[in-house]
């Protein structure tokens, strides 16, 4: 998900008309994400001691990053699985979205993802599944089609067959429910580039600002991996970390746990 265009990460966060209420805050409600928007944080291209990871920040994403495929080769799946959280906070109004995605970071013209939001207004939580392939906004599953709970455990894949056509499926393992749709690109301009693949959690934008980041404790994604058009599998060994800072604070920690999980916590 994303802006039609590229804007700079102080426009918008640092913009309060640019803020955004959660989804139950209005009647036409127009969601997407953004493409990483990197930004100068207190550590930047610093690398984690522990597994030479190496650490961006970035206004919006938070989570991990295969930001480039091995040379001659393209990014044309990837897979992760997330148990949706039961938010241990209801207080205030906030939400987030947890998604899979390919390209969106260096390569920024385009994003095919899916995933599931959380939202909570007025003490009340809403769970859902959308997907995109942006410039199109995110497209909200049915409930009666696709069941989300707090506790459900969900997996997305996201196949491109082409840089134009892709496959989204999401599972409900919980719930025994899948949902599968073929997607192809809204406009040439859009095509795949099929140079990075994701596993993030996002403050997302709203009617066309971000909404109020809410607090979601410790989303995890499993069994994460990345596939080319070699048929090489890449996990998350080599992949860049990245963490939400909105106003000079660090919002989240990420920690690479294994070359296939990835923890993202709202700090």
């Amino acid at each position: 998900m994303k802006f039609s265009t590229i804007l700079s990460c102080s426009a918008l966060i640092f913009s309060s008309a640019a803020r955004a209420l959660p989804r139950g805050f209005s009647d036409h409600v127009l969601r997407r994400s953004n493409p990483s928007s990197r930004i100068e944080g207190p550590q930047p291209q610093t690398a984690d001691t522990s597994s030479n990871t190496t650490i961006q920040y970035s206004g919006n994403w938070s989570g991990a990053v295969l930001v480039s495929p091995p040379t001659g080769e393209i990014f044309n799946s990837a897979v992760g699985t997330f148990t949706v959280p039961s938010m241990p906070s209801v207080n205030g109004n906030g939400a987030a979205a947890a998604w899979v995605g390919i390209d969106g970071d260096t390569f920024a013209t385009a994003i095919l993802q899916a995933g599931v939001f959380f939202s909570v207004t007025d003490e009340t939580v809403e769970y859902g599944a959308w997907y995109e392939w942006w410039p199109n906004y995110a497209t909200d599953i049915d409930t009666d089609d696709f069941p989300v709970s707090a506790g459900d455990v969900i997996t997305v894949n996201i196949d491109a067959s082409s840089n134009s056509e892709g496959i989204v499926t999401l599972t409900n393992e919980s719930a025994r429910k899948s949902f599968v749709i073929n997607l192809t690109s809204p406009t040439k301009l859009s095509y795949l580039g099929g140079q990075n693949a994701e596993w993030i959690i996002e403050d997302y934008t709203q009617n066309g600002g971000l909404v109020p980041l809410t607090n979601w404790g410790t989303v995890t994604f499993v069994n994460a991996s990345a596939s080319t058009s070699a048929n090489n599998t890449l996990g998350l060994e080599d992949a860049t970390i990245f963490d939400i800072e909105q106003y000079n604070d660090i919002m989240t920690f990420v920690t690479i746990d294994s070359d296939s999980s990835v923890s993202i916590s709202y700090a």
